[in-house]
């Protein structure tokens, strides 16, 4: 089992969850998606041959992917796992911001569940100062 700082469990591999820290700029210096894909692969601080073996293909198929002289590309269905397994969104950005689009993320339904218990927290504690606002203004 290998372990990396900040990782997440996820079956038999901890894979990185590390926040990706790159800036739009710098993503769209990338000159194609495969210039994106070695960004993914290169922010996330894994090493090629622990993605690969998350990834599946052979290490010297990813490698040669990689190169920019390589006649190898990633299939496209491995691009999801790939920003999975590095921990960042760069080939989704990338796409995005090349075709002059911003991202943001969905909620899930368990995120919109906490946000709507959080306001009705909110609202609750509101009426409890008020109350007891006017509990001491009773008393006094």
């Amino acid at each position: 089992m290998f372990l990396w700082e900040g990782a997440v469990e996820q079956g038999a591999l901890s894979f990185s969850k590390k926040q990706d820290d790159v800036s739009d700029d710098i993503i769209l210096r990338c000159k194609d998606l495969r210039a994106a894909i070695r960004l993914c692969v290169e922010a996330s601080g894994l090493h090629l041959k622990e993605i690969a073996f998350a990834l599946g293909p052979q290490e010297n198929h990813l490698s040669r992917m990689m190169s920019s002289d390589g006649d190898r590309h990633l299939p496209p269905e491995l691009i999801d796992k790939l920003m999975d397994i590095c921990g960042n969104e760069i080939p989704l950005r990338w796409q995005a911001l090349k075709r002059n689009y911003g991202l943001h993320r969905l909620k899930t339904a368990l995120e919109m569940e906490n946000e709507r218990l959080r306001q009705e927290l909110e609202e609750e504690r509101k009426e409890r100062v008020a109350m007891l606002k006017v509990l001491k203004e009773l008393k006094a």
